[in-house]
């Protein structure tokens, strides 16, 4: 893949995040005294056929995707984007817990973390993810639930 596409599909995928993020939810984060944690959950179709096949992803009604991106707040300054360790799962109330294999994204000075799971029409899933921005740090707590409905 030519440095121009990569750049051109890494702002594709940066817009497409960007407005799911808005679309999902204004303001969805967790913070503590030194982190932050934004997170959005969509269906993956909202992705362009274009930023789905350059990341590996596939776009389909009954797949979703999580996006979370972690920043250390810092003394004076803007936020800066960090590496975590991230373990979670989703699922029904009551159903089976279902894994989330994250995959970390670069992007410039931009970090973050995405992950597919299944999912039906109308289908309300729970989260749950423990954040770790460095191994001796503590974990912060990332429990939401969400309706998803197919474009």
């Amino acid at each position: 893949m030519t440095t121009t596409l990569k750049i051109t599909l890494a702002s594709i995928l940066a817009v497409v995040l960007l407005l799911a993020t808005e679309l999902a939810a204004a303001d969805q984060y967790i913070e503590d005294d030194d982190y932050i944690v934004h997170y959005s959950a969509f269906n993956s179709t909202l992705l362009t056929a274009e930023v789905a096949e350059a990341y590996g992803l596939m776009r389909s009604r009954q797949r979703g995707l999580i996006n979370i991106s972690v920043q250390r707040k810092m003394p004076g300054g803007p936020p800066k984007a960090v590496m975590s360790q991230l373990k979670g799962f989703t699922g029904q109330l009551g159903g089976s817990e279902i894994p989330l294999d994250f995959k970390m994204v670069e992007e410039g000075r931009a970090i973050y973390y995405l992950a597919e799971f299944l999912v039906d029409e109308g289908d309300k899933l729970n989260f749950d993810i423990q954040v770790k921005p460095t191994p001796d740090y503590g974990s912060l707590k990332l429990s939401f639930s969400q309706s998803f409905f197919a474009d």
